[in-house]
């Protein structure tokens, strides 16, 4: 899942997980996303590129405070879906990663 491929980008995956919601005890869901990608830092993009000019264009400073989403302490990740929607999920509730079974 982290690891990145010979180009310094996130490698995609099939996933399925189950949804939960603490607060409200709704959910157990299955969501099956095919072609997901970690969202993370990927190296090896040319700057010079048209993806990178549109996405990556410097904007103006705002000071704005943002909370620290806390990733590894939540047990949790961003994953990247085919059509660009990014959705957070929480590892525990993995079932299969590349049609392998996940056991904690």
């Amino acid at each position: 899942m982290r690891t990145p491929n010979e180009e310094g980008r996130a490698v995609r995956f099939d996933i399925s997980y189950r949804t939960l919601n603490r607060n409200s005890k709704t959910g157990g869901k299955l969501k099956v996303r095919k072609n997901a990608k970690l969202m993370m830092k990927e190296e090896g993009l040319d700057p010079n590129s048209t993806y990178a000019l549109r996405h990556f264009m410097p904007k103006e400073k705002v000071e704005t405070f943002k909370k620290s989403p806390q990733h590894y302490q939540n047990k949790t990740r961003n994953i990247r879906l085919e059509n660009g929607n990014i959705r957070k999920l929480h590892i525990n509730h993995i079932i299969t990663f590349n049609d392998k079974k996940v056991i904690y």
